[in-house]
């Protein structure tokens, strides 16, 4: 750029610079002011106040001079002068409103359930994260603000808990392996409602979530250690909320992802709110312009909630998600295609009661509807072959929470119960001639048919109750026990003891230990069809012992944990050993049936949380673990084990500006080497060997940057993010060429493939 085309850049950054002065000139002095002038001016820093004249007349003036400076402590400060708070109605979006503490007594509004006042909350469960809640606690891990900001490949949710100690993540997955666990051991739950399959591209390998990014108020996260109301899982439970705006309010977003739009009002005197969302994916459309064709991926989903309060103590809501896909997929220069829909559905209705204080009472109602369809067909030379897998779902569920405070002992119990519907209809005809995928390798053909159609209950009661035991002990324990009848046989029921302990070494330390039993049924969508196998195995158990120690230290909080998972009947798993990202894992030669009655995982966490200081803040984890199959009476590494993983970001908010970058590392997951036969020469996998060498150690850092414009209606968000920035080769699969030498014998070269490389995406987001 030549001098004279660098004058009207930096005339802009003087003016810039010249109006922040200006402007913290101005509120260098605010008694006396407008207190509408000084919200409104709170708007260069990314913070919008919804009010009425009513509730902020134009004559309202500060009267002292505030102690806070600026955010929303200083916008809290002022109001609070007057009577008034603030609620966030959606992220960095508050409503202005009346503070019934600073008024004389009267009802108590109908949308706010009357609760008795606490200083904290006591959590007694390890393994336990809250994520996207905005009170700053030491058990939060991030605010709300900084998972809007954290960098999240296709703006997934899920990717904010991947950043948490214990997960095993791919850089591809919105979900995965937690504590040595498979990913089908973790439950999501949204606002009450256990979701079966709530992904995007299934069997693509789930990049994105049903759970849209704007719409999550919450998540509550369990690596471990949950308490009894949670089950048939045994790793973790992601427990998410969905905002509740009080007032009117509209979000509009394009990025290369997504385009999404979101709508919140209240009515009927703010006794009733509504919130309507919808999202599409744009990956189809930037498909067109791919060099090289690898297909398309269109999918959308939609989620609308109402909720209405009958009486001072009584609510009701309605919750509708769904979503639908339609993939295409190609590979291999088109010699391998698949097409597959998708299509979730779920409502809930749900009834909360307060009878007192102490007591109260949620009735969930939901119906749930999936259908998925893949077909495809393969055609190289030395393989041909189709396959159709069609698959229907539908669960009918009931269940009733209590919630009982005796005053030194709480209670907590209920029961669900579950109607399961399921219909497979799977068809594979493959050909494979002799010589393929190598020279000297067996031909086969593989036909299979399966069409079962599974059909019963799911039944489960659990209690609950939490006792202090003196002013530094806390003890919660329960018990749990689940039935299912829709496999046809008879397991018996399964009883799931918990307990855990909270002692207070100090008002800054605090211990922590666990230990409990929890068992995972098979899902009725879960038959493994395409690999053979016609019958549902009895249920799986883990039981899992945890101990944390947490300290708050002057500027950090630092949390240690070590935890050991013990599985016993464990029903076996196919996996695809060097190539885990194919179109038609039944249908490759590195298939494999993993046949362990046992497993454990163990491992040491160590979280360090910083305090905001300024603009700054961020978090520093480390985690050593172990996750291990017992197979013959060998120890072989599960495919997901990683000894070392750490995980590190770091976020800079200041006025407008947002910056975050996370950097997230560990050590090589494990993989199996082509073995030759000592005689023939003839290439293969062997199982015995599986799992006995390493890739390369996984790295990628990520980066987000946010800038937020104050409009004239509302505030306009532009987003840059990079994922994997310098595009490291992060190995994933591993592909073997034959190569004829000199002297006539045969060599097989080592082909490493990676992960996704660097990923660049922006966008933009109205909010009003």
């Amino acid at each position: 750029m030549k001098p004279a085309q660098w004058r009207p850049v930096v005339w802009r950054l003087v003016c810039v610079s010249m109006g922040m002065m200006i402007c913290h000139a101005a509120l260098a002095q605010l008694q006396g002011r407008s207190v509408g002038d000084v919200l409104n001016g709170l708007r260069a820093e990314g913070l919008i106040f919804i009010y009425n004249d009513q509730i902020v007349p134009a004559g309202l003036r500060i009267e002292t001079e505030p102690g806070a400076r600026q955010g929303l402590a200083l916008a809290e400060e002022i109001l609070a002068a007057h009577g008034l708070t603030v609620s966030e109605a959606a992220p960095r979006v508050y409503a202005v409103v009346r503070n019934p503490s600073a008024l004389p007594p009267r009802r108590t509004p109908a949308t706010t359930r009357a609760e008795p006042t606490e200083l904290e909350e006591v959590v007694v469960q390890t393994s336990r994260y809250t994520l996207a809640a905005n009170d700053l606690t030491p058990r939060n891990f991030l605010t709300q603000d900084e998972v809007q900001a954290m960098p999240r490949l296709a703006d997934e949710t899920l990717r904010a808990v991947q950043r948490l100690p214990g997960a095993a993540v791919n850089g591809v997955s919105s979900i995965s392996s937690i504590r040595g666990g498979e990913p089908n051991e973790t439950a999501i739950i949204l606002n009450g409602l256990r979701l079966y399959e709530p992904f995007h591209l299934k069997n693509f390998y789930s990049p994105v979530s049903l759970l849209d990014s704007r719409l999550i108020d919450t998540i509550e996260f369990y690596s471990g250690g949950f308490p009894a109301p949670y089950g048939d899982r045994m790793s973790a439970i992601i427990d998410a909320h969905t905002i509740r705006p009080g007032q009117r309010y509209y979000e509009v977003g394009v990025s290369l992802f997504h385009s999404n739009a979101l709508a919140a009002t209240s009515f009927d005197d703010q006794r009733g709110q509504a919130l309507i969302s919808a999202r599409r994916s744009n990956l189809g459309d930037l498909a067109r312009y791919a060099e090289e064709d690898f297909g398309e991926a269109n999918y959308s989903d939609g989620f609308a909630r109402a909720e209405y309060a009958l009486t001072d103590a009584t609510r009701i809501s309605l919750d509708v998600l769904a979503s639908s896909d339609r993939v295409v997929a190609r590979r291999d220069q088109g010699t391998q295609e698949a097409h597959a829909k998708y299509r979730n559905a779920y409502g809930w209705l749900t009834l909360d009661h307060d009878w007192s204080s102490h007591a109260a009472t949620r009735v969930i109602g939901s119906f749930t509807d999936l259908v998925n369809e893949r077909r495809g067909w393969v055609e190289e030379p030395g393989r041909s072959g189709q396959v159709r897998d069609l698959r229907t779902f539908h669960i009918a569920g009931l269940r009733v929470e209590n919630e009982l405070d005796a005053g030194a002992v709480s209670h907590r119990f209920g029961v669900e119960v579950r109607r399961l519907w399921g219909d497979y209809d799977y068809a594979l005809d493959l050909t494979v001639e002799p010589d393929f995928p190598f020279p000297g390798s067996p031909g086969a053909m593989i036909t299979r048919r399966a069409s079962p159609a599974p059909q019963g209950y799911e039944n489960s009661a659990y209690w609950d109750m939490r006792a202090t035991l003196g002013e530094r002990l806390t003890l919660e324990a329960g018990m749990r026990v689940d039935v299912q009848t829709y496999d046809g046989s008879d397991d018996g029921e399964q009883w799931s003891p918990r307990t855990s302990l909270l002692y207070m070494l100090s008002p800054s330390t605090k211990l922590r230990a666990g230990w409990g039993r929890f068992y995972q049924s098979q899902g009725i969508n879960e038959l493994q069809v395409e690999d053979g196998v016609s019958r549902f195995y009895p249920a799986q158990h883990a039981d899992h012992a945890i101990m944390s120690v947490e300290h708050a230290f002057d500027g950090f909080d630092l949390r240690v944990e070590a935890y050991r998972k013990y599985y016993r009947d464990i029903r076996p798993r196919y996996e695809n050993m060097l190539d885990p990202l194919v179109l038609f894992p039944e249908a490759e030669f590195d298939r494999v049936m993993v046949d362990a009655r046992s497993a454990r995982a163990e491992g040491i966490e160590v979280l360090m949380q910083m305090h905001p200081k300024g603009p700054w803040s961020g978090w520093l984890s480390y985690t050593w673990s172990k996750a291990y199959d017992r197979i013959d009476n060998r120890e072989v590494p599960r495919s997901w084990d990683q000894r070392h993983a750490v995980n590190l970001g770091v976020t800079w908010a200041s006025g407008p500006w947002t910056a975050t970058l996370v950097n997230s590392y560990h050590s090589g997951w494990p993989t199996t080497s082509l073995t030759l036969d000592p005689q023939t020469g003839v290439p293969s996998i062997d199982p015995a060997a599986r799992n006995r060498s390493r890739l390369q150690d996984f790295n990628s850092l990520d980066m987000r940057l946010t800038r937020t414009f104050i409009m004239p209606r509302g505030a306009l968000d532009v987003f840059l993010e990079i994922s994997n920035t310098f595009s490291r080769d992060n190995a994933c699969c591993i592909n073997y060429d034959a190569r004829l030498n000199e002297d006539g014998s045969i060599s097989y070269d080592r082909d490493v493939s990676s992960w996704l490389p660097i990923v660049p995406s922006a966008g933009v987001l109205w909010r009003y």
